[in-house]
């Protein structure tokens, strides 16, 4: 190798390692995800969306890859769950808050007329969780190698999306306002979410 390629490689920039919170952050929200896209009823956007305001677009990126990954490990649960037992798994699942027998039938409504996969990827915009699919999945004939991946194309976009407008807002606010305001503002935005979330959407 010449001097001058040696000098280039020495000065080319090593990747860069996630720091010690930012690795945090992710293992966090991989578990989130797993958690929320079987039992828990609290989304993994909190999450996602604190690291954003405060760290940037980047890291909430990395931290929706992780929780999207989460959710394929969380789907593929409730997925067996219901293969093998659907009368328990369907008793779990409608018990979760803001998930009623009438979401449920008309999840399974959807994925009759366009199939699992447009279904499940309609969700956000419906208000339904990803767990109602996986629970649903199994007697709708999807396979679980493709259900379980397809929880990237389905969770991913509107991690994402939380992601770039809460770096968004960080990146406007951050030095602007004070940071018990911002705490303040951020917590009282995500129980008022969640207020209007249950109501709307008895379980």
């Amino acid at each position: 190798m010449s001097r001058l390629g040696l000098a280039r490689l020495q000065r080319s920039p090593k990747p860069r390692r996630p720091k010690g919170g930012e690795r945090s952050f992710r293992i966090a929200a991989f578990f989130w995800g797993v958690a929320e896209a079987s039992l828990f009823f609290v989304v993994p956007d909190l999450l996602i969306s604190w690291v954003a305001m405060n760290r940037g677009f980047r890291a909430g990126a990395w931290t929706s890859l992780w929780a999207a990954l989460g959710a394929a490990i969380g789907g593929a649960v409730i997925f067996l769950w219901s293969a093998n037992d659907p009368t328990g798994a369907h008793r779990a699942v409608a018990a979760v808050p803001a998930i009623s027998e009438t979401m449920i039938a008309q999840a399974q409504a959807d994925i009759d007329r366009n199939g699992w996969f447009v279904a499940s990827m309609k969700g956000p915009l419906t208000s339904t969780p990803y767990k109602v699919y996986a629970l649903l999945a199994p007697r709708s004939g999807a396979p679980l190698a493709a259900f379980a991946p397809a929880a990237l194309p389905v969770r991913l976009p509107r991690f994402l999306l939380v992601a770039g407008a809460f770096a968004l807002i960080g990146r406007l606010l951050r030095d602007r306002v004070d940071r018990r305001i911002l705490l303040a503002a951020f917590t009282s935005g995500w129980l008022l979410f969640y207020l209007w979330f249950w109501l709307a959407h008895p379980g």
